[in-house]
């Protein structure tokens, strides 16, 4: 089944869910704000200076509020990531960093409305 888009160039059904995937991911800011920060660090990066950078822009930075984001990144937003191949997530030694799905992604966070 193809499926026509703005351009009326042809695209599949797949690669319009692979699209409907990218996005999906990309709908939370914590996940945007991960992928962007990550893109900018060349080596594995602790959790804990994703949660400082998210809190930066949050513009919250109390230990309490903190340690939220800790929790909805650990066991929500850094898992989801990882099993889309988008980062590589170590949570025994609390790293993460950008994998192979991740450059086509980004490509869409400017697509993606921003907080």
């Amino acid at each position: 089944m193809k499926i026509n888009n703005d351009n009326n160039s042809p695209r599949s059904f797949d690669d319009e869910q692979a699209l409907s995937a990218v996005f999906r991911l990309l709908s939370h800011h914590r996940r945007r704000v991960t992928v962007q920060y990550l893109a900018t660090q060349n080596d594995p990066t602790s959790v804990t200076d994703v949660v400082d950078q998210i809190a930066l822009l949050e513009d919250e930075q109390t230990d309490t509020y903190k340690f939220q984001i800790w929790m909805s990144l650990v066991h929500i937003h850094l898992p989801l990531l990882a099993e889309a191949a988008v980062i590589k997530f170590d949570p025994d030694r609390e790293t993460v960093e950008l994998d192979a799905q991740a450059k086509s992604m980004r490509s869409h966070l400017g697509l993606v409305a921003a907080d």
